[in-house]
């Protein structure tokens, strides 16, 4: 009888072992940080746009060459300023950094952009069109066309849903961009 129950003892602990590894394995799986995956809301707005650069260049009060400092999904975001290629009298020839609105935002895993705006990358030199709002903060126009990366184009220049003829678009718009304030072109 001694071994039997030695048998039934040693069954139970091998099971409620089997048992306790499984659960710590499952739970050391859960507990991995993982990239946070975003559920993206496009919001459509009413908004200009322009698709030839005299007109934008018209409309717009503010055009400066930037780059983010702080990569951000809110609303305002800060650039360092490295030139100024147009300004309203009111603006300092010698201002550096401005925090400007770009249409996209995050609430908890939510990013909510409008009119498929892709936000402004940390590091990446842009010219950008820049218009100053009622509240006297300045903010991106023209969508995804006021903003062309000085890096060329990437997969944060057009919307990855953009068909070939607006890709097609935004690079001949990118490059009379570029041609129009005399500024070297990478592909």
């Amino acid at each position: 009888m001694s071994l039997f129950k030695n048998k039934i003892i040693l069954t139970f602990v091998l099971l409620f072992l089997a048992f306790s590894i499984g659960t710590l394995a499952y739970m050391i799986g859960q507990s991995k940080p993982e990239k946070p995956i975003h559920n993206v809301v496009n919001l459509s707005a009413n908004s200009l746009t322009f698709h030839e650069i005299d007109k934008l260049d018209a409309f717009a009060e503010l055009i400066v060459i930037g780059d983010g400092t702080m990569q951000s999904f809110h609303t305002n975001t800060n650039i360092k300023i490295e030139k100024i290629l147009k300004k309203p009298d009111d603006f300092p020839s010698d201002q550096n950094e401005l925090t400007i609105i770009e249409p996209v935002s995050l609430e908890g895993d939510v990013k909510y952009t409008v009119n498929d705006y892709i936000e402004l990358q940390k590091g990446d030199r842009s010219v950008l069109f820049l218009m100053k709002n009622s509240f006297g903060d300045y903010g991106l126009i023209n969508d995804n066309l006021g903003k062309f990366s000085l890096e060329g184009i990437t997969q944060y220049s057009v919307p990855q849903s953009s068909t070939a003829q607006a890709l097609s678009d935004y690079k001949a718009f990118r490059g009379s961009v570029m041609e129009k304030y005399n500024i070297q072109q990478v592909q």
